[in-house]
């Protein structure tokens, strides 16, 4: 039984990985060709999981609680409800993306395929699945999903082996300009943006380290895999839209069906832990129903915003959560105490103001390690001269 439960969850966050989002980012590294675009990919993805996912994960295991209800430890009552609130709009954020990517690429096939594109109805079909997967009972929702998630990597295969045989021509340099440290800052954001989301998924287990690690492995092979899919599409063909490399191989069917659904495999996820979040706040119980809300929300905003901010909405994650979790896990793994709940509220200010400015160095690891140690330092160096406290034990 717990082997089937650790295939499912290593394929659960596979699943969350494949996704049009994931390979959209991957694009962005083609100016730094292909060694250093590699180089680049693995060691974000390294940097986001091994310091921030996998820790995250077993902290909402070894407490059973989700990742934001652990912040309690160091942040308190008012900490959970403000970091419940900005989690909440964070994922209401990427339900919003997630819709906008997938219904630009179904339009893109669908044009070529049926001669019929229309933003609203591409839009709508994906919002309702993501509902109808809100709504699935709980075993049901495994089972399907760890089909439809081995689906999906064949069928990924495929249509990366009909882009890659389609266009003779050798690997190129990507046009547009990147530095690598700006690149691998991107790669760690992307990982950060599921920090707060893990511990929903690793809480209720028997064997934390298995469970997490399991978690974040499949995570880390998938999200690797689009990362590379989105770079060497570009290298390849010329082309900076993955859809439109796909639209022009004879797989267009295939490839509409892994749009949608790896939309949904991954953005049902998004949803449940916003409403997950929100009833932190309102104690209702009816977590599914707050799904749904949250996806209906998600699609209204992706048919009214534009994706140009997509950028500097993933750096916005990594400027709000590398602060909190650099200052949780410092306290939990570091200090074993904590510091007064007014000395944690600013430092984590600080960290959220010093992102953007540390972002002008362009340090070659990314802003998330510089602004992790800098903060660390100053939590541990904060100790040495204020009175500490012991954690507080989190909220059941």
């Amino acid at each position: 039984m717990e082997r089937t439960k650790m295939s499912s969850a290593f394929l659960l966050w596979l699943g969350a990985a494949i996704s049009i989002a994931e390979i959209v980012t991957g694009t962005l590294m083609a100016p730094l060709g292909l060694q250093r675009g590699v180089t680049a990919i693995i060691l974000g993805h390294l940097i986001g999981c091994g310091l921030f996912l996998l820790p995250a994960a077993y902290l909402s295991a070894t407490h059973n609680q989700t990742a934001i209800a652990v912040t309690h430890t160091t942040f308190g009552r008012w900490g959970v409800s403000l970091f419940s609130i900005l989690n909440a709009v964070q994922l209401l954020g990427w339900t919003a993306v997630m819709i906008v990517n997938a219904q630009l690429a179904m339009n893109e096939i669908t044009k070529r395929l049926f001669h019929f594109q229309s933003a609203l109805v591409m839009a709508a079909i994906v919002a309702a699945l993501i509902v109808l997967w809100l709504l699935l009972d709980h075993q049901w929702l495994f089972a399907i999903n760890n089909v439809v998630v081995i689906l999906l990597a064949v069928g990924m295969v495929l249509v990366v082996w009909a882009v890659e045989t389609g266009h003779s021509g050798g690997v190129t340099a990507g046009s547009g300009t990147m530095s690598f440290g700006s690149a691998v800052e991107l790669n760690v954001t992307m990982a950060l943006s599921w920090l707060p989301l893990i511990g929903d998924y690793t809480r209720n287990t028997t064997a934390p380290f298995k469970a997490s690690l399991v978690s974040v492995s499949g995570y880390f092979l998938g999200s690797v895999a689009m990362f590379l899919i989105g770079l060497l599409t570009v290298l390849k063909t010329g082309l900076s839209d993955f859809t439109a490399a796909v639209a022009q191989t004879n797989l267009g069917l295939i490839a509409l069906l892994i749009t949608v659904f790896s939309t949904v495999t991954t953005t049902f996820m998004d949803a449940y832990s916003a409403a997950t979040n929100i009833d932190n706040l309102l104690k209702s119980g009816r977590t599914n129903l707050l799904g749904v809300l949250v996806t209906i929300l998600g699609l209204i905003v992706a048919l009214t915003v534009s994706m140009a901010y997509y950028q500097n909405f993933l750096y916005a994650i990594g400027a709000v959560f590398t602060p909190l979790f650099a200052i949780l896990f410092v306290s939990i793994f570091g200090l074993r105490q904590r510091l007064a709940l007014g000395w944690n509220f600013a430092w984590w200010l600080i960290g959220v103001l010093a992102y953007s400015w540390l972002q002008r160095l362009d340090f070659v690891l990314g802003t998330t390690v510089l602004l992790l140690a800098g903060l660390s330092l100053g939590v541990y160096l904060t100790s040495l001269f204020v009175r500490k406290y012991p954690l507080l034990e989190t909220d059941n």
